[in-house]
């Protein structure tokens, strides 16, 4: 918790606050900086903390979907040029991008916006944009420093452009993938590590990402079947986000699933020694945090309010329905959405 609410205190009220425990009862004041004390009377008071801040930066949040929209363009001429081996400007993509990570290390609502829903035909840049965003929140997360945020963020950007290189016919596909086409959709790690390595403007680990980033700590990935030892740390931060992002995407034949949905298969993952649940459980924490408070409907179609988030079982919180709680660590019941 302390950590969360290090990432949150010295952001501004964007409005009056009352209690939500106590009906009329004045909390804070709009335009006051958050405070760890703050924090704690919010929470008291059932008020989730993340609903009352607003971002550091000036840019006004409405101006976001614009710059995303010129970013795909960016993204989508870059990456082609590198393919094909023409005259492209990556330090122009680099600083485009690193203005929108800036933006998105300070706004929380980030992974709301970026995950809207996406033209079919610019999915795989959406996704390498978005895996970069969530790659660099992750590493603010975990506590790492900017310049290793803003590394994070240019692996994750340019992780998936191997894929480019796969018959389009395969990846537009409506049906489940055959299992010829699952090999070929794996070789989109060479392709992207043969062209990244190439790229004199690039830290080397985003070449090493390219081809790594399917690989499982518990050797059970794809191409080499690498263990924990010999994947980079913050590449293991990427196919967090990789996967992540996937889930809350919607493309083809995959439906979209809910940040629960998401964040349960994640630990389970980390469970399962796929992931890294020194990476996994941080992230999700951070994520069920924003959600406390909020009305959900569980897996039996009830509704329940999230009333505290376990540290290390964040996917299973206590919530209440009316005068009783539930632990959902104590019981089968999930949560499958926010309740409409």
């Amino acid at each position: 918790m302390e950590k969360v609410t290090a990432d949150i205190t010295g952001f501004r009220i964007k409005e009056d606050v009352y209690s939500n425990s106590i009906e009329g009862l004045f909390l804070l004041k709009k335009g006051s900086i958050l405070t760890k004390k703050h924090v704690d009377l919010l929470t008291k008071h059932q008020v989730n903390p993340f609903d009352v801040i607003s971002s550091t930066e000036e840019a006004p949040p409405s101006s976001v979907n614009n710059e995303f929209t010129e970013l795909i363009d960016v993204v989508k001429e870059t990456f082609h040029c590198m393919i094909e081996k023409e005259n492209y400007n990556v330090d122009r993509l680099l600083h485009t991008y690193e203005k929108v990570i800036d933006f998105s290390l300070q706004e929380l609502a980030i992974l709301d916006i970026i995950h809207e829903e996406v033209a079919p035909m610019n999915y795989i840049y959406q996704h390498s944009i978005n895996v970069g965003i969530i790659s660099a929140i992750i590493g603010k997360i975990l506590g790492l420093s900017r310049t290793e945020c803003h590394l994070l963020s240019q692996m994750g950007l340019f992780h998936d452009i191997g894929m480019l290189k796969i018959d389009p016919s395969i990846l537009q596909a409506q049906d489940r993938l055959t299992q010829k086409d699952y090999k070929e959709i794996q070789k989109h790690t060479t392709y992207g590590k043969s062209i990244l390595f190439q790229v004199s403007q690039l830290d080397i680990l985003i070449s090493r990402t390219a081809l790594l980033h399917h690989e499982k700590i518990n050797g059970k990935g794809y191409p080499s079947h690498r263990t924990e030892k010999d994947i980079p740390f913050l590449i293991q931060i990427v196919s967090v986000a990789d996967m992540f992002n996937s889930m809350c995407s919607s493309h083809t034949y995959k439906e979209k699933k809910t940040y629960f949905e998401a964040i349960n298969e994640l630990v389970n993952e980390a469970y399962g020694n796929a992931l890294n649940p020194a990476i996994v459980i941080p992230f999700t924490n951070f994520i069920m945090r924003k959600q406390l408070f909020k009305k959900v409907t569980l897996s039996n179609s009830e509704t329940a309010e999230i009333i505290f988030i376990h540290q290390n079982e964040p996917h299973l919180p206590l919530v209440r329905q009316k005068d009783f709680y539930i632990d959902l660590r104590k019981t089968s019941l999930k949560i499958a959405g926010i309740a409409n």
